[in-house]
């Protein structure tokens, strides 16, 4: 198995977070909206992954698609 590398995410109560799906934000593991161009130039329909955490916590996040 391949380990992942993982991304911490530490969010505040109502905070609103978007998670980049398509890998290729600059800023990961937050969504920057790059898969608008990805999505034009190969046909995807990649969307961000919205977070809004009821209390505070920290996440742990990996895709695939993320580039090391």
């Amino acid at each position: 198995m391949i380990e992942q590398e993982t991304k911490k995410v530490m969010l505040k109560a109502g905070q609103k977070c978007s998670i980049c799906t398509c890998g290729n934000s600059k800023n990961l593991p937050y969504c920057d909206e790059t898969h608008r161009t990805v999505n034009e130039e190969k046909g995807t329909s990649y969307k961000s992954l919205k977070i809004w955490p009821q209390e505070d916590i920290t996440l742990e996040l990996f895709s695939k698609n993320w580039k090391s």
